[in-house]
């Protein structure tokens, strides 16, 4: 596991489920994916406790469609394939809350894979991350 605890970027990345819940100084996350990355990065240099725009991005496992490998003994594997586009990404899924006051005013908007906001999903006060969206944009 590899913890992010700094007063601008925070997150958790690596077996996230078995990590069960994780605080960092402003952020709570909670996800059942084995293979995740959460980071919370201030997008206004300010620290996130204070931070106007954050972005919040999310990651899992990825590989092209078709890889394919096979047991080359002594625990290693062998590509046999290696795949064509498009990648294909695990199944996203968890919870991000903000710890801050403000967290019930402060809106989270989906963003596409360009950074382009798709739509409002609530507030930053709880975060139901959707099965495939990487970004999210949160700010007043």
């Amino acid at each position: 596991m590899l913890t992010i605890n700094a007063p601008a970027a925070q997150g958790e990345s690596g077996n996230l489920k078995s990590a069960g819940a994780v605080q960092t100084a402003d952020l709570s996350i909670q996800s059942d994916m084995e293979l995740g990355h959460i980071i919370a990065v201030s997008l206004d240099g300010k620290p996130l406790a204070s931070s106007g725009r954050i972005l919040l991005q999310v990651m899992s496992e990825e590989r092209p469609t078709g890889f394919r490998t096979v047991d080359a003994g002594n625990g290693s594997r062998r590509i046999t394939d290696i795949g064509h586009d498009p990648w294909r990404v695990r199944e996203l899924s968890g919870v991000v809350s903000l710890k801050r006051a403000d967290a019930s005013g402060l809106k989270v908007t989906e963003l596409d894979f360009n950074g382009y906001p798709v739509k409002e999903v609530g507030s930053a006060k709880e975060i139901k991350l959707s099965a495939d969206v990487m970004y999210y944009l949160i700010g007043r």
